[in-house]
């Protein structure tokens, strides 16, 4: 099972998909080696918990690998366990509703929303650190119902339709709050001088 995260290509997915079916343990703990952090991420900017998102992200993939027959082939791989992962994050969030105790962490799973932003700006004063903390500060500070939206899209990279059917909403109120949800992020970003392009 030497094949690296970097080297995974689909045919590889499929190969190890078809063993943990049969299973073969090390081809499905190949599989979680190479899309934990994809996991992990997703799971961590929904709860905001670093310890929460552990025990969450371990629960998916639990889920995942005990629906892998379930699993098309034909399709990646990874959108399949993000879904997964965003899914069993969003049942946590309603068990856990009353719990206003989240912090927003994640350096480590930290991702960019450049497309946001308008792209990075060439004269921009602000150092690209500062502005990934502003932008994820600024995720942060959505409305629930927008951040979940904004985080499965942009940092899951799932589609209108999995966030739809992860959320429990039709795909064009999906596309009304994330809409919703970049206009309030941009105009903050804007005010606080992390952007200066009010297109996108």
């Amino acid at each position: 099972m030497a094949v690296t995260t970097a080297q995974m290509t689909h045919t590889d997915e499929q190969r190890l998909v078809g063993l943990a079916r049969g299973g073969d343990q090390s081809a499905f703990a190949a599989i979680v080696e190479t899309h934990q952090a994809a996991v992990f991420g997703t799971v961590l900017r929904l709860v905001r918990d670093r310890v929460v998102a552990a025990e969450v992200s371990n629960r998916a993939l639990y889920r995942a690998y005990e629906h892998l027959a379930d699993f098309d082939e034909s399709r990646p791989l990874r959108p399949w366990l993000v879904r997964i992962a965003a899914n069993e994050a969003l049942n946590e969030l309603r068990t856990r509703r009353r719990d206003a105790d989240h912090t927003f962490g994640g350096e480590a799973a930290a991702i960019e929303l450049e497309q946001l932003t308008g792209g990075p700006d060439p004269a921009e004063l602000i150092p690209r650190r500062e502005r990934s903390a502003a932008i994820r500060a600024a995720v942060d500070r959505l409305p629930e119902a927008q951040r979940m939206v904004v985080v499965l899209r942009y940092f899951a990279d799932l589609s209108y339709a999995d966030i739809a059917d992860a959320t429990q909403q039709t795909v064009s109120n999906v596309g009304v709050v994330l809409l919703r949800a970049r206009e309030r992020l941009r105009r903050e970003l804007e005010i606080e001088g992390v952007t200066h392009d009010a297109q996108s």
